[in-house]
């Protein structure tokens, strides 16, 4: 540091803000503890992307095998409980802290729940949203998983995680939002080398196709008359990679209802409670897969 002259005092000059951002400081106070190393500058950049940003977004992360990449831009302002605020640009992007993370029902990650991964935990979660708007999007940090970081942009998943005003901040699971025993799969976004153990990871969490939905296609009927056998769940497991008790469990479970005293309900309304009412041939159906099975 050069001399100061005449003895005065040395004078600090301010940094100029960015005039399109805000800052709120992160306090323990107002920001829970895992939340102070300032996560959004450690997260990879995805605000206000498009799907096909993503990919090379990702792809440029990728270049380092060991680190994540950022840009210089300024990060996203992180708050811990928001109201509207008709002060801030339209198309700012706040940034929630998740209070309550392990709240997050990670036992219906289909890969949690064939142990294929199953030390898999939610380290951290945000929410993205502007001012006055809904939720766009939840990320969130996985820790012994497949991906390290994971994206949520199915609004029926994110409302179904009870993300929603005036509590932005809380996992409150909802399951009348959700299907029928229903189960998430991890699709890893484009561009990224999953093979390789030491690079950064990043997939969209979907929702995973119902194993009733895969015994129907097995029948080849949409109304079948006869029960669910172990073998047809055993072969549709080591179809879609899952355990064959949970999958002969979640069809059970459906054939069960589709059978009892509220059978219309359920039957008329399996978009609803399944995600798809598949329709067959006629004459296509259940008869080949019983004399099959019994010889």
């Amino acid at each position: 540091m050069g001399d100061v002259a005449n003895g005065e005092e040395p004078q600090l000059h301010q940094i100029p803000a960015y005039p399109d951002s805000i800052h709120i400081p992160a306090t323990p106070g107002n920001t829970p503890d895992d939340t102070m190393h300032n996560a959004a500058a450690e997260h990879m950049e995805i605000q206000n992307v498009a799907p096909s940003e993503i990919s090379s977004a990702v792809s440029a992360h990728t270049t380092n095998d060991t680190e994540p990449q950022y840009n210089n831009e300024p990060p996203s302002p992180i708050i811990e409980n928001e109201d509207e605020d008709d002060s801030l640009p339209r198309n700012t992007n706040l940034v929630i802290p998740i209070t309550n993370p392990s709240a997050f029902p990670v036992q219906r990650i289909q890969e949690v729940q064939s142990q294929h991964y199953p030390s898999t935990s939610i380290v951290n979660i945000f929410c993205h949203k502007t001012p006055s708007g809904p939720i766009v999007r939840v990320t969130a940090d996985i820790q012994d998983g497949s991906v390290n970081h994971l994206l949520i942009r199915d609004q029926r998943l994110i409302s179904a995680l009870g993300l929603a005003p005036p509590d932005f901040d809380v996992i409150n699971i909802d399951t009348s939002k959700l299907h029928l025993d229903e189960t998430f799969r991890i699709n890893i976004l484009p561009g990224q080398r999953p093979q390789n153990p030491d690079v950064w990871i990043m997939g969209e969490l979907l929702s995973a196709r119902h194993a009733y939905l895969y015994w129907l296609d097995e029948r080849r009927t949409a109304d079948p008359k006869h029960r669910p056998y172990a073998a047809e769940a055993k072969a549709i497991a080591r179809k879609i990679g899952r355990r064959w008790p949970d999958v002969m469990r979640e069809i059970e479970g459906v054939w069960k209802l589709e059978q009892g005293g509220n059978r219309e309900h359920y039957r008329k309304d399996r978009l609803r409670y399944l995600g798809e009412d598949p329709t067959y041939p006629e004459g296509a159906g259940e008869g080949r897969v019983v004399r099959s099975m019994f010889g």
